[in-house]
């Protein structure tokens, strides 16, 4: 498995983690959540069901995300002017971009909403 397939993959099974543990601890997680913050603290507040909102977008995201890793040759075009050396290292260096942005893009998502889903699901415990 390639460099950026291998990174993409981690972003894609945080994913699923995060998905799971939704699943699990979606029927103790409060019916109204925090879904906006200033710096104030929380300032807008919704339905539990945008913690799946969340999850929906990063895998449209990660699917978006996964065209120009799986098929490059349907997302790049051969032209000169790359400032690599050829061809493949630039489409080489894009999709390792790509894959940790994927990994980025998964962690900022998926942390976010952790901290309404966790302390329900470990009743007595303070975090």
């Amino acid at each position: 498995m390639k460099l950026h397939q291998s990174i993409f993959v981690i972003s894609v099974l945080l994913l699923l983690a995060y998905i799971l543990l939704l699943s699990v601890c979606y029927p103790s997680v409060r019916e109204v959540i925090p879904i906006h913050y200033s710096s104030g603290g929380p300032d807008g507040y919704g339905n539990k069901l945008f913690l799946w909102l969340t999850a929906g977008i990063n895998a449209l995201l990660l699917l978006v995300i996964g065209l120009p890793l799986f098929f490059p040759e349907k997302m790049f075009r051969k032209e000169e002017g790359y400032l690599e050396d050829s061809f493949e290292n630039a489409v080489k260096n894009r999709q390792v971009f790509l894959s940790v942005l994927s990994v980025v893009i998964t962690l900022i998502f998926c942390g976010s909403s952790l901290p309404e889903i966790i302390p329900q699901a470990l009743p007595g415990k303070a975090f």
